[in-house]
């Protein structure tokens, strides 16, 4: 008579096992973004994402929003320490981009060669590389890359807001009702957002964009995108 196989296992393990296998279903199902929208404080994430990412999105969103730094800081900027905000939860200090002395008119040089005088990403690259004294590439590189010629003119941070969710994984802009910026500046822009929108490839569609980002810098309320923004 053959044994049976012991299959007593706790009911709780079973149930695991289940929830597991369910979860790596779904996930096959998902769209790829689980970034949380633009809207409004009501803004929903996609209803599939676990509880505890949820809740951190929603709360870099929140901090995005409100104008701080919660990313590396892009090539040109720098960070500076807000002594008198709240620090966050974990104790950290609250921090809000500064221009880098050095880097910052590499970038403004950038948005020109492409903006004004059409300079494709690889001659703009080649030009970098020709007088790296002068541009020097990011972090630990010896040379400029080109992708990081692409990532620097499709930043939105350089106009003076903090943003994110605004390409997806392929570095394409997504639907604006998807970004997550700064209810206002926040902190000093590098470039105007006309000279941005004009450095991008004539496929990106300025209608998708949230109509603060189209205004001139030169009509900021006072006292917003300078560094001694609270």
């Amino acid at each position: 008579m053959p044994v049976r196989a012991n299959t007593n296992r706790p009911r709780g393990l079973r149930r695991w096992v289940r929830a597991v296998r369910h979860h790596l279903t779904s996930r096959r199902h998902r769209r790829p973004s689980n970034l949380v929208g633009t809207g409004g404080p009501h803004q929903q994430v996609d209803a599939l994402t676990h509880p505890v990412t949820r809740r951190s999105a929603e709360a870099v969103a929140a901090l995005i929003r409100a104008g701080w730094n919660v990313h590396r800081p892009p090539y040109g900027y720098t960070t500076m320490t807000v002594a008198r905000a709240a620090p966050s939860r974990r104790g950290n200090a609250r921090t809000r981009l500064t221009p880098d002395s050095r880097r910052a008119p590499v970038v403004q040089a950038i948005f020109y060669w492409r903006a004004v005088t059409g300079l494709s990403v690889e001659h703009i690259t080649a030009r970098l590389d020709a007088d790296l004294d002068r541009y020097p590439p990011p972090g630990t590189h010896t040379a400029w890359p080109p992708a990081a010629v692409t990532a620097i003119l499709t930043n939105v941070k350089y106009t003076g807001y903090q943003a994110t969710c605004t390409r997806d994984e392929h570095g394409a802009f997504r639907p604006a009702s998807e970004w997550v910026l700064s209810d206002q500046p926040a902190h000093r822009a590098l470039i105007t957002p006309a000279l941005f929108w004009a450095a991008q490839s004539p496929a990106t569609s300025v209608r998708r964009v949230p109509h603060r980002l189209l205004a001139s810098t030169h009509d900021r309320p006072a006292g917003h995108g300078s560094e001694e923004s609270p």
